[in-house]
């Protein structure tokens, strides 16, 4: 059986087990549950557990498992040749005194993540909330552990298809081994952030540890391509622990890092951080001042919209800098290494305040920094719906029509019948009326109505705006059941107005349904009143998976497979 050695999701992975168990009670806060929540009162300790340690015949045995659950549609810890987990680790060569096996998979179906690296976390959030799970991985007596993220195009479960779905298996360990000194060398040039990240890891770094009172007492490894290291060392015994190699990415494998490390009987971990090594010369120079290169933002920005790029003016020529805000202009602003992000596009609003103050603080490699006050300005936007003019009117009839508009601004009205409406080219005013309808919008900045029955409505490319309902009606939406996809550009979806809530009188027999939502690019939902009017809920049983709208109890709409939704964000505005 091949050795196999730790992905960089792997260690990912293994980084944010640690942080766990360096922390109990704040990784269950993260997730919003208690420590012992689902298991016996003082299951878990909120006392820090010793850093788990790669160990590589545990990580062939999760590999095996996670590779054989792929490829026949499995999902069991029951696994080839009907074996079960401690058999496959034995099998692997691992020799236990202590054996335990988490198994998770995420897909975009189930969690409407799509990149690789989001679902590893989704898994490791999954199992941590899991009582049984979770108690594996805060075990204070394992020491050991493997790790398998695989990512398969396809796979099948409970009659259910997935794609691109990620199947992850951990395996832990407690055997005579160790105690090791473990840990991971990266750059945090990804998101300096002061934790790995997938694409940080530096490969090939020696790392020695030599007994501060025997010298002759040295142990030595080197990083894998993850980053990432376990040194199997003596216990109760002080190391100067050394990284040698290519730390900063210059191509001169002349740079070391020394950090003195005491062990006892239980693991140690040690990182090295390219971004954090001692300063290259004697003397440093405090920066003078910081700039960026825009400063100004359009009213009711999407979160994370880059606003510019923060530089800082230093006398020493080549320093290095990270960044701090001390102000944040009451949240509305954040960080993203080097760059100043929106963190709360709902308070952008440039009929309110046109200006905001923040300050940045800029630290060089050396410790020194300098504080700086910078003024973003807020642009006005018009974000009301209009009608396109100069344009053409075409009008169907009672019956079952299918209309299709001109490159031009069109103007269709279905009238009666069930109708197929397509708008094509140009910014097109499209309504179904009555029946139930299927509207396509095509290319620009187009107005779609479904009005009365079940409608499809597709907005193609533009920035769109959609309404299922008949807005004239005395209960817009009662009884049905309309879907709304904006595709392409920031959408407008309507679910209310200022003087009433649209699909309210049947429980959870009226709704929009909201697909292809993409609060990146911009998507907006609009609803009738305030946020205190609803409640958000996800993954509701017997409704579409995604977060469920309520207004007083009422279902509204669904969002299709998209969760961690906030009322109060840029993602909903209120008339």
């Amino acid at each position: 059986m091949a050795t196999t050695l730790p992905s960089a999701q792997d260690q990912y992975m293994l980084e944010l087990i640690n942080r766990g168990r360096q922390d109990p009670a704040a990784e269950a806060d993260h997730y919003n549950i208690d420590l012992n929540e689902g298991l016996a009162q003082d299951t878990i300790s909120t006392d820090a557990k010793q850093p788990l340690a790669f160990n590589l015949n545990l990580n062939t045995a999760a590999n095996e498992h996670s590779q054989w659950m792929l490829d026949n549609n499995e999902f069991s810890h029951t696994g080839e040749n009907g074996t079960q987990f401690w058999e496959r680790m034995t099998n692997a060569g691992y020799q236990w005194f202590g054996a335990g096996e988490n198994i998770s998979f995420d897909s975009p179906l189930a969690s409407g993540i799509s990149d690789f690296t989001g679902l590893v976390e989704e898994n490791h959030k999954d199992l941590f909330i899991s009582p049984g799970h979770r108690e594996n991985l805060m075990n204070a007596s394992f020491e050991a552990i493997g790790v398998s993220s695989l990512q398969a195009t396809t796979y099948i479960w409970n009659g259910t298809t997935y794609t691109d779905v990620v199947m992850t298996t951990q395996k832990f360990g407690r055997n005579n081994d160790g105690p090791f000194i473990t840990g991971v060398a990266y750059t945090d040039a990804v998101n300096n952030d002061d934790f790995y990240t997938v694409g940080e890891g530096i490969g090939g770094i020696t790392v020695t540890a030599v007994d501060t009172a025997n010298g002759a007492n040295t142990f030595t490894t080197t990083t894998w391509d993850s980053g990432g290291y376990s040194l199997d060392v003596s216990p109760n015994a002080t190391y100067d622990v050394t990284f040698s190699g290519d730390l900063d990415g210059d191509g001169q494998a002349d740079d070391t890092a020394t950090y003195q490390v005491t062990v006892g009987s239980e693991n140690v971990k040690q990182d090295v951080v390219s971004d954090n090594l001692p300063p290259s010369t004697p003397t440093n120079s405090a920066p003078t001042a910081v700039e960026i290169d825009n400063n100004s933002i359009a009213e009711n920005s999407v979160n994370n919209t880059v606003v510019g790029n923060l530089t800082t003016d230093d006398p020493d020529a080549g320093d290095t800098h990270s960044y701090q805000l001390v102000d944040d202009a009451d949240g509305r602003f954040g960080l993203d290494g080097d760059q100043i992000v929106v963190t709360d596009g709902s308070g952008l609003d440039f009929e309110s305040i046109a200006n905001h103050n923040i300050t940045v603080r800029t630290t060089d490699a050396g410790g020194e920094s300098f504080e700086q006050q910078l003024t973003i300005n807020v642009t006005d936007v018009d974000d009301t719906p209009t009608e396109p003019d100069n344009f053409n009117t075409i009008y169907g009839s009672d019956n079952n029509d299918n209309l299709s508009g001109t490159v031009d601004n069109d103007a269709i009205y279905g009238e009666g019948g069930n109708d197929l409406i397509i708008g094509r080219k140009g910014d097109d005013l499209l309504n179904g009326d009555s029946g139930n309808d299927e509207i396509n919008g095509g290319s620009g900045n187009d107005l779609l109505n479904g009005g009365s029955g079940n409608d499809l409505l597709n907005g193609g490319r533009g920035m769109d705006t959609l309404t299922g309902v008949d807005i004239t009606s005395a209960q817009p939406g009662y009884n049905e059941i309309d879907i709304l996809r904006g595709n392409a550009d920031a959408d407008l979806f309507i679910l209310g107005d200022s003087s009433q809530v649209y699909y309210t009188g049947n429980g959870i027999n009226d709704y929009a349904r909201i697909d292809t939502f993409n609060s990146g690019q911009g998507d907006r939902i609009q609803l009738s009143g305030s946020s205190g009017d609803y409640t958000l809920e996800e993954n509701v049983p017997g409704l579409p998976k995604g977060t469920a709208i309520y207004n007083n109890d009422d279902l509204v709409g669904i969002v299709n497979n998209v969760r961690n939704m906030d009322l109060n964000s840029s993602d909903f505005s209120f008339v």
